[in-house]
């Protein structure tokens, strides 16, 4: 088996260039996808819209709101709350595998490993906040 590396400096500094050239073309893209699709925070309400999370770029729940209305129910409100963050985990990770599906483009299926292991209510709740 021979060894396909360069080895002529001019040729390996060119692989290099293409290489750098390549990184900041994904980065650039990144930006884009991020600016594009709202990396930042997402967003969730429960049906009624008395309680929402909200899970801050990283995925970590950085809000939860409940309507005052709603304490009065607190029986119901953990179930509830517990829902909207796997909700709302879901939407981020959906929103992540978007971008890096777009970064990647066809080499890796991400969007595939995605539908794969999320169950299917969380998925098409998710789309369904991505889309709002």
């Amino acid at each position: 088996m021979s060894d396909q590396r360069p080895t002529d400096p001019e040729a390996m500094m060119r692989r290099l260039e293409q290489m750098q050239a390549e990184a900041e073309s994904m980065l650039a893209k990144f930006n884009e996808l991020s600016e594009r699709l709202g990396a930042d925070a997402v967003e969730v309400f429960s049906e009624d819209g008395r309680i929402r999370v909200k899970l801050d770029a990283e995925g970590k729940v950085a809000e939860i709101g409940i309507d005052e209305s709603s304490m009065r129910q607190h029986q119901s409100l953990s179930p509830t709350i517990m829902a909207l963050i796997q909700e709302a985990t879901a939407t981020h990770a959906v929103k992540m595998a978007q971008m890096a599906q777009s970064l990647v483009g066809d080499k890796i299926d991400v969007m595939g490993i995605v539908n794969r292991d999320m169950p299917e209510h969380l998925r098409d709740r998710a789309r369904d906040n991505l889309e709002r």
